[in-house]
């Protein structure tokens, strides 16, 4: 369910405790400075993590989301085919492995769930296992305080999506033997042709597997690593869910030990996140795989292949886990032989370095933050922003933050000038710098507008400078430049861009800051996030039509009006079965019968970019009881089978006579009353228009008709519930077996509550979760 579901698993114990250490406040009243920043640590903490919710994927969306303008997506990842042509697998490794690959013999497998990468719909393997790896670092070094804050189930859903996810794109033989792992799912070039809501995408996502084949080890290791960690942080609550995550990390270890042959993947995410090593990501499983077994294997792989001089070159990121491996090494020292030299003579033994060179674990990471805060790594900006590289700037700049926080705790737990660096970090983040601006969406009024993201954007491009339909609150937004500017618009994918990697760190930041910062003065947003108001238009709010008219005037009169118009929709999923029609009125035409006017099609933008086309029909005469006798008809375009809204595809048409002497009259037509006219069909800009009629299935949900008829409000559908009683029991069920027998069909709202994995069809995965629920076993 969509609102706060990690607040019902919460027991009343750990509820009430939260209650009475931090009592929630309202937005915009916090901890203020001089200056009238908001420094408040715990609602950075808070809103942090809702990012997460605006970019999960797959089929559990409604049920594990916080936001009600998201919805389950891209639920055909679920049924991926098991080809050649849908995976990067040879078919002969397809033969081979088809046991364990496809059990049931359905040709598909199950890659759905995750998290989309950034403002895109890719998930690519590196940054999304960094973010699961990253995240569950934070929660396990800060759990404290995630738990005072009242974010610990939050956090803990989170992370539960991203490790699910790593397993279920794990195929494991009936030994435990990992032989495959999908690390890909979608392509980068294909994805970013599109601007859209990701419940309305239908483009070819094609899986991405590491085998023997192609062993992609820095992928590979990485999901280890988040799948390690994740039995680190729900050992003691949850055994059971915490030793299938151990399985699976131990058993992509060994895939990625075995292979002879070690390599980065670079086939599926190309360009766009290729690794330049795959050790790196190694030795972060193996620490987090020896800390949670203490096995000794794993840490000597771990010896084997460390560099202990590359934390300091770089920070910790998708494409380089060195320093956040050296604290981890380092934690294992002072676990393993805190004030002997046990485990540093074993790693110079290891790695053949000289008996006499001094190592020391921890100096790695206060070398890497302290060539931070004198600016031997970085560059100072003006405003004293320590500023690393252009692309996300913010999200090197956090995880520094990260890393001097985790520094803290081990050496007395107490703020040394590390964290207090940390700190005057973030609050430049939070607004203390020379532009004013706060880099954390929503987090104030001062906070970026317009971040690189589709669904948050619910705009048609990027391009247009409109404002963003929905807030995406605690997004951590690419950052300054190194003069300390920034540019806030929705097309700039530098400054403005957002990903699952850059606020991967930035979470865990927020909880250190708070463990040494924090105060009673620091309170988190009550009922939160907020609802969100509709529209409210008087021409409805579901669906609309933007658009713009050209007259065609020729020697002897008007001949035509040439429209343009694209569908536009504030619903989180759209119908794949909308028309949209353009009334006009006869009364006037002396010379000209209805149906030889002449309709013609300009353009129509989705038959030149997709398999589908629009069809125009008409003229069909309009009856209204309401109006009696009326000279009304319309022209009707559908898209059968294409979710046309927020789509961003253009259609043109035409409507009136290009004959001699016959006169075209469109001042008293219905639709063209409010329509913006300009003159021309290249320069027009479309805005909305109420009197252009959009319909779904034949029903109205968007636009006035000409007898004043509005779009109903519509009912609300409990999920489950085929009879519409109210309630969801066995007689729903009786009725669904029914309608999936041929027996007796269902309908309207009754097939639409029989949909309970909002896949757009009833069928026997909706049976057999509907029985689920009726058990226990499922939530919708």
């Amino acid at each position: 369910m969509k609102v706060l579901n990690y607040l019902k698993k919460a027991g009343c114990t750990v509820i009430s405790a939260v209650i009475l250490t931090v009592m929630a406040v309202p937005a915009g009243s916090a901890n203020v400075s001089a200056a009238g920043i908001d420094y408040n640590y715990a609602k950075a903490l808070q809103y942090s993590q809702y990012f997460y919710d605006a970019n999960m994927c797959g089929t559990g969306v409604n049920e594990n989301g916080q936001y009600k303008w998201r919805d389950d997506c891209h639920t055909y990842d679920a049924k991926l085919p098991l080809d050649p042509t849908n995976t990067n697998m040879s078919q002969s490794f397809i033969t081979k492995n088809k046991s364990v690959l496809d059990p049931d013999g359905d040709g598909a497998v199950d890659v759905s769930g995750g998290f989309h990468d950034a403002g895109d719909h890719v998930k690519f393997g590196m940054p999304e296992a960094y973010s699961g790896s990253t995240l569950g670092w934070g929660f396990y070094e800060f759990r404290q305080q995630y738990e005072t804050t009242g974010q610990a189930e939050h956090a803990k859903t989170l992370l539960r999506y991203f490790n699910d996810y790593f397993m279920r794109c794990t195929f494991l033989d009936s030994t435990g033997k990992a032989i495959a792992f999908c690390y890909q799912v979608g392509d980068g070039d294909v994805d970013h042709a599109y601007w859209n809501a990701p419940e309305n995408d239908d483009m070819f996502r094609r899986g991405w597997f590491a085998t023997d084949e192609m062993p992609s080890t820095d992928c590979v290791a990485a999901a280890a690593a988040s799948l390690a960690v994740n039995y680190m942080n729900f050992k003691d609550e949850d055994p059971q869910y915490a030793a299938k995550c151990l399985k699976y990390a131990k058993a992509l270890f060994e895939f990625a030990e075995r292979c002879p042959t070690k390599s980065c993947n670079a086939d599926g995410p190309k360009g766009y996140y290729t690794s330049s090593k795959w050790q790196d990501d190694y030795c972060w499983a193996g620490s987090w795989l020896y800390l949670a077994t203490k096995e000794d294997h794993y840490l000597g792989e771990v010896l084997k292949y460390f560099d202990y001089y590359a934390p300091s070159t770089w920070t910790h990121c998708w494409n380089d886990v060195w320093a956040g491996t050296a604290c981890l090494i380092a934690e294992i020292d002072d676990l393993y032989d805190k004030n002997g030299q046990v485990l540093e003579d074993r790693y110079k033994a290891a790695t053949n370095k000289s008996p006499y060179e001094e190592i020391n674990f921890w100096s790695q990471i206060a070398k890497t933050v302290d060539g931070w805060m004198s600016g031997k790594n970085v560059t100072i900006t003006p405003g004293g922003y320590a500023f690393l590289n252009q692309w996300g700037s913010a999200r090197y700049n956090t995880a520094t933050q990260l890393l001097a926080l985790v520094y803290d705790k081990h050496h007395g737990d107490t703020p040394s000038k590390y964290s207090q660096w940390a700190k005057s970090q973030m609050q430049y983040l939070m607004g203390n710098n020379p532009i004013n601006r706060c880099y954390i969406v929503g987090y104030s009024d001062i906070s970026a507008k317009f971040p690189h993201h589709r669904a948050a954007s619910g705009l048609s491009r990027c391009e247009d400078p409109a404002p963003h339909k929905h807030v995406l609150y605690g997004a951590l937004v690419g950052g300054p430049g190194s003069k300390d500017e920034h540019k806030d618009v929705t097309s700039d994918y530098i400054y403005n861009e957002v990903t699952i990697d850059y606020n991967a760190a930035f979470v865990g930041a927020c909880a250190g800051l708070y463990r040494f910062f924090g105060d009673s003065s620091m309170q988190v947003t009550p009922d939160f996030p907020p609802v969100e108001q509709g529209g409210g238009d008087e021409g409805g709010n579901s669906y609309w039509v933007d658009a713009f008219g050209v007259d065609i005037k020729q020697s002897d009169g008007p001949k035509a009006t040439e429209v343009t118009f694209y569908v536009n929709s504030d619903a989180p999923k759209t119908s794949k079965n909308l028309s949209v029609r353009y009334y006009f009125d006869a009364t006037g035409m002396s010379s000209l019968e209805p149906n030889n006017i002449e309709m013609r099609e300009l353009y129509d933008q989705t038959s030149a970019e997709t398999n589908y086309n629009a069809v125009l029909s008409g003229p069909i005469k309009y009856n209204s009881t309401k109006l009696g006798t009326n000279k009304i008809y319309y022209v009707e375009i559908t898209w059968d089978g294409f979710a046309i809204a927020n789509s961003n595809k253009k259609y043109q048409f035409a409507l009136g006579t290009y004959a001699w002497q016959n006169s075209w009259n469109p001042t008293d037509d219905w639709s063209y009353q409010g329509l913006k006219i300009e003159t021309s069909n290249w320069t027009g800009v479309p805005v909305k228009t109420d009197n252009i009629c959009v319909y779904d299935n034949g029903v109205l949900v968007g636009g006035i008709e000409p007898d004043g008829t509005k779009p109903e409000t519509p009912s609300q559908i409990m999920k489950g519930d085929v009879n519409g009683d109210k309630e969801v029991n066995a007689l729903d069920l009786m009725l669904l077996k029914s309608h999936l027998l041929g027996n007796q069909l269902l309908t309207g709202d009754g097939l639409k509550a029989a949909d309970v994995d909002s896949s757009d069809s009833v069928d026997a995965l909706d049976l057999i979760k509907l029985k689920g629920f009726l058990l226990g076993q499922f939530q919708f």
